[in-house]
């Protein structure tokens, strides 16, 4: 063989062993450590309060709280009041306060209008307000008002009608504090 060929077949073997030879190429990498620790997640939690909730029909307390036994007609009001602790803790918590959860037949909910509305530590909250964790362990009170109003006109559509109210919540709903 020549000096040239000679030199192509070992050029040609070198990089056949490099190449493919093993398969692969070899590289290199480096770490850096991060500095961190454990994150745990915060909390949002509603705790019955010491105060126990009342129902009142037309400012008269509910027996036992026992709604099942209340036949409303137009020109009743139910008033739902209840507090509970606050338990809210993590940065950037910010919370929403509703009532949910009323279900009703045919159309009665139409016909019957319900307010909530809200204290904290007994000073009223703001509509719109948002819970936070400095709020953590102040105490959510709730007014929740059903109203039957005493129409203009005969609406004899509404009899027998059913309201369930065991399904009410008042709930805190994490809203985004960070957009």
């Amino acid at each position: 063989m020549n000096k040239s060929t000679k030199g192509a077949v070992a050029a040609g073997a070198a990089a056949v062993l490099l190449l493919g030879g093993a398969g692969s190429l070899a590289y290199w990498n480096a770490e850096g450590d991060v500095v961190g620790g454990n994150i745990e997640a915060g909390t949002l939690t509603l705790t019955p309060s010491g105060t126990a909730a009342t129902w009142t029909l037309n400012g008269t307390a509910v027996a036992g709280n026992d709604l099942s036994s209340v036949l409303v007609v137009p020109g009743d009001t139910l008033r739902y009041t209840g507090t509970w602790t606050i338990g809210a803790t993590g940065d950037n918590l910010q919370a929403d306060v509703d009532f949910t959860g009323l279900d009703g037949t045919a159309s009665v909910a139409d016909k019957m209008t319900v307010t909530d509305t809200y204290t904290l530590d007994a000073a009223p909250l703001a509509a719109g307000a948002e819970i936070t964790d400095a709020n953590d362990g102040d105490v959510l009170g709730a007014t929740v008002v059903v109203d039957f109003p005493f129409g203009t006109t005969v609406d004899n559509t509404s009899q027998g009608m059913t309201l369930d109210l065991t399904e009410g919540n008042i709930t805190l709903t994490q809203s985004d504090a960070t957009p």
